[in-house]
Formats: structure tokens, sequence, C-alpha cells
């Protein structure tokens, strides 16, 4: 584990600090696969999309495009992770290609819980959480993660400067004048061993160091709904409908079988959960 009490639980480690990190989930041809994989779609990153971007790093959707994303979403020791957390029943939702290319600067504080409308939002254990492969080693010098621990339940003045995430223009800023770039004395930095696997809280306040080597930085965010079971209605729509991308009609049936049972499958008709970016209650805590 990295800047953690070894000895404490695991799902007492994610609750309490909202991160916690295994090693060497992913073999090593795995790692040398991922890398080919992500190097060829990040190789073909537009300067148009690098426009959008802005500070979020290059960005793209991982949606089929190679065998092994599909390996990845069903990958057996990844979802060993999750059980030893006590979550047996997970399902996916998405994920992200995400490279800090060389000499980038660091990006924004930002959490990605979508539905603080919920009052769900607000209870101990998450219903969603990233899971980041790191495909290289990293440290604070080549854009490692940093976290705040306890930020996912607690008040942090970050949560006023940054509260849409990425739905606002944060990613715009100027990260040597903004706060939502700002280093602050609490932060923890993550350094991980290539293959190593970081789950963390979907609330929890992170961002990345700058990338200040001739490196690219490559990591896969992957989200998943840990009580997929225990989800209401609402939330399962709204699940369904936004972000999640549905396998393509022609990908290889030993494909579609090995990822069906992570997939979401609601098929009812309820409406939506809100999208809802901003942590109303957290915000009402801050000092007046």
């Amino acid at each position: 584990m990295s800047n953690l009490n070894d000895q404490q639980p695991l799902l007492e480690q994610l609750v309490e600090k909202g991160f916690v990190v295994f090693n060497q989930v992913l073999s090593k041809d795995m790692i040398s696969r991922l890398r080919v994989a992500t190097d060829c779609i990040l190789d073909a990153y537009s300067d148009e999309q690098k426009a959008e971007s802005g500070n979020q790093g290059n960005i793209v959707g991982m949606t089929f495009q190679d065998p092994s994303f599909q390996e990845l979403i069903a990958w057996r020791a990844s979802l060993e992770a999750l059980r030893k957390l006590g979550f047996d029943h997970p399902r996916y939702w998405s994920a992200f290609i995400i490279s800090k290319e060389p000499h980038t600067p660091q990006t924004y504080w930002h959490q990605d819980w979508p539905f603080w409308g919920d009052p769900v939002s607000y209870e101990p254990l998450p219903h969603q959480l990233f899971l980041m492969f790191y495909l290289v080693d990293t440290s604070p010098q080549n854009g490692c993660l940093r976290v705040i621990p306890r930020s996912h339940h607690t008040s942090h003045p970050l949560h006023l400067v940054t509260s849409t995430g990425h739905d606002g223009d944060v990613r715009h800023q100027d990260p040597s004048t903004s706060p939502a770039y700002t280093n602050y004395p609490e932060q923890v930095d993550v350094s991980v061993r290539a293959g190593d696997l970081v789950i963390g809280d979907a609330r929890l306040l992170h961002a990345a160091n700058a990338n200040r080597t001739d490196q690219r930085r490559t990591v896969i965010t992957m989200w998943y709904m840990p009580r997929y079971e225990s989800m209401s209605k609402p939330l399962l729509a709204a699940y369904q409908a936004r972000l999640f991308v549905p396998p393509p009609e022609d990908l290889p049936v030993d494909q579609q079988t090995m990822i069906e049972p992570f997939l979401p499958n609601y098929t009812g008709d309820a409406t939506p959960t809100p999208w809802d970016r901003i942590p109303a209650r957290l915000l009402e805590e801050q000092p007046g």
C-alpha cells in the first residue's frame, strides 16, 4: 500500500481517507499491450482535442477500441481487489485514457461524483469508484496522482473553487495563478509503480502533479459502481443513460461474453436522477 497504514482494514481506509492502493494488479504482458494500444490512440490526439481538453490532459474515451480494454473491464485481479473491499458484484460504467504529456503543468483539483442532489451522496460508503491503472511508474516529477484525504465527506475550501469539476471552465484557467491548481499542505502524493491500482471514492478531491520529464505518463481511469444492486432505480437509470457506451454489435462474441456480467443492465422506466456536480451540503459547511 502507498501512503496508507498497512494494518488498517482496506474498506476502513477507503471510507476514512477516500482511496487505497493495490500493488502489481496488472501483469507485465498486460501493461505492455495496454501501452501499445493507448499510445496508438494518444498519438492521434488532434490539436482541436487538445484545445478542448485544456489542462485536463490528453483524454480519450475507452470504448472497445482494443481487445486489451475488454480484458481490463473483466480483469480478475482488479475484481479481486474490489472483493477485498467488500464489493462482490460491481458493475463497470465507463473509462478514459488520460495522459500527461512531457513538460505539462499540474492538473486542477476536482471530484467526479455527478449526483450530489441525491441523499446517498453523503453516505459513508461510495456508490462510484475510480480504478486508476498507471502504465508507467509515477512520482511527483512525472505527474503522479495527488489527493486530499477525507475530502470525499469533509468540507474543504477547494469545494468553493472547483464545485462543478469538469463541467466548468477550470480546465482553461492559468495553472500558475488559479487556486484550483495550487498545492495544499494536506495533500498526499500517490506515487505508484506501473501495474499498481489506485481505487478511490468518486467524491474525493484529486488532481495530478506536473510532468517535468521527457516521457508521457498514461493512466487508464475506469469507473465502477461497487454496490450496483443496492442503488435506487433513478440512479440506475441515470448511469444507464449517460456516459455508458454499450458494446458495438460487431464485438467478438467471446469478448462480449467476457464483459457482459459487469455491464449496467437497467431496463426500467424510472426518471434518471438529475446530473448535479455541485456538493451543496459540503459548500454549506464552509465558514461564512
